[in-house]
């Protein structure tokens, strides 16, 4: 091969390599009412490309996507509508009656097709130019997503405005709402994964301020 045709492979490769190197995955997590969606929505705003687990979620349970027979098949067809369209409130209640074996099930059914839909938004995004994909998932870690990512952005609040903000967005009570915290990870364990924590505790003008300063150290923004 002649030295020119060397150099250009290797600029070609390079440049490929730098195409990919670009792009930053960053996933995006946080317990219920920390306001990890307000802080979605402003990246959003910023330009940076969503990539919405729980909107995924829904979508691979609907008739004629991929997760759709395995769970008619295993929960069986008192699941659906009359539609034929799995009923997830309907699901839900029989998952959490009935005990561990079936929350296992429905977790390692959906979340493999998850994170699939998941690796085709990221190279949908890097085709795109994008800076920076932000994978938003409350199952970051817990569905394997975590290993997509390059980094990990979790969303901190206070548990009493957690409380608070919980009670006034589904309209229950101070102990449902504090039931529902107790029910995911500890903020320990959040912190444990987090490259960067976003504190939402109070006004969302100081969450925008930090959101600023994170945009300009990691994408130079």
């Amino acid at each position: 091969m002649c030295l020119l045709k060397l150099i250009y492979t290797a600029e070609t490769a390079g440049m490929r390599q730098n195409k990919e190197a670009v792009m930053k995955v960053i996933g995006l997590t946080g317990g219920t009412g920390s306001g990890k969606g307000m802080v979605s929505a402003f990246l959003s705003e910023k330009g940076l490309y969503i990539i919405d687990a729980d909107k995924i979620a829904h979508k691979i349970i609907l008739k004629g996507e991929k997760a759709y027979d395995e769970l008619v098949e295993y929960f069986g067809e008192e699941i659906l509508d009359e539609n034929g369209e799995i009923i997830r409130r309907k699901l839900g209640t029989i998952v959490f009656a009935d005990g561990k074996e079936k929350l296992e099930f429905l977790n390692k059914c959906t979340h493999k097709h998850i994170y699939e839909k998941i690796e085709e938004e990221i190279n949908f995004a890097r085709n795109e130019n994008k800076k920076a994909a932000i994978i938003d998932a409350p199952l970051l870690i817990e569905g394997d997503f975590i290993n997509l990512c390059q980094m990990v952005w979790v969303v901190y609040a206070d548990e009493n405005v957690r409380i608070k903000r919980i009670m006034a967005r589904d309209l229950i009570t101070e102990k449902q709402a504090k039931d529902r915290i107790s029910n995911q990870k500890s903020w320990e364990a959040y912190k444990s994964f987090a490259d960067e924590i976003i504190d939402n505790s109070g006004d969302f003008e100081k969450t925008k301020q930090q959101l600023e300063k994170l945009l300009v150290s990691v994408l130079g923004e």
